[in-house]
């Protein structure tokens, strides 16, 4: 009879013990930061939060300044079509001082604001329509009759108008040698002779030949990017580095004679 032995293997009934490397008794360090290492991480967020706030506030300054520029473009466009609907005339800067006592008060912004048929809401302290604003000032500094400026050396008064031409229609444009250089709108500063605002809605540009930047009078403001946003005589809108000027260039650009 064959014998069934029983086959049992090598390892059979061996008990598998770990062997001990030594790591369960190497000391453990405790959850958490090191004040160094919590320094470090505030100093990190901090240089990334003045880095985000610095190229924010970049961001609005140009597209505050490029808001200017196309509130400008938008305005030139409102002049020339004025100007072709009134025998090439461009709009008075002003009302004389006798109309101004009969009632009749007009000026540059509101008079293209009537023309366009534009909403002005005499209620509100800023009651013209944006485009006579500039997004690059503060609301409650800027002129309520508009924070762009009109010059009055080139764009003439009712007075000055009656004086030199004989009737106050408006200075016509054939009278501009050159309109492509000719300023006769731009961002426009009220120097020290407001306490109240930071903006002017005129200037005078042979005050600024003669005085240049003087902090005294009404003169072109470089606040947008840097330029003084201007709108010409042809329509077209630039920015100038005013600062820089010289009093030739001045008389060329801000003055009706050359």
């Amino acid at each position: 009879m064959v014998t069934m032995q029983t086959y049992l293997h090598p390892l059979a009934g061996y008990r598998h013990r770990p062997q001990s490397h030594g790591s369960q008794n190497l000391p453990t360090r405790a959850c958490g930061f090191s004040l160094l290492e919590l320094l470090v991480v505030i100093v990190v967020v901090i240089v990334l939060a003045t880095i985000t706030f610095t190229a924010a506030k970049a961001a609005t300054r140009a597209a505050n300044a490029s808001k200017a520029v196309s509130n400008l473009k938008q305005t030139g466009i409102l002049v020339m079509t004025y100007a072709s609907d009134n025998n090439n005339r461009l709009p008075l800067s002003a009302s004389s001082w006798e109309s101004m006592t009969q009632g009749r008060i007009t000026w540059f912004q509101g008079d293209l604001a009537d023309y366009g048929g534009l909403k002005i809401e005499w209620q509100k302290p800023h009651f013209l329509p944006e485009i006579f604003y500039d997004p690059s000032l503060k609301r409650e500094r800027e002129h309520p009759w508009g924070s762009f400026g009109v010059n009055t050396s080139i764009v003439l008064d009712e007075t000055a108008c009656r004086l030199r031409y004989g009737h106050t229609q408006g200075i016509p444009l054939t009278v501009i040698a050159n309109p492509a250089r000719k300023v006769i709108y731009c961002s426009a500063s009220a120097g020290t002779n407001s306490a109240r605002f930071d903006s002017s809605w005129y200037f005078s540009g042979a005050s600024f030949v003669q005085q240049g930047m003087s902090p005294g009078i009404e003169h072109p403001d470089p606040r947008n990017g840097g330029g003084a946003a201007s709108l010409f005589a042809d329509g077209h809108v630039e920015k100038l580095d005013v600062k820089s000027m010289s009093r030739a260039t001045r008389q060329r650009y801000f003055v009706l004679d050359p």
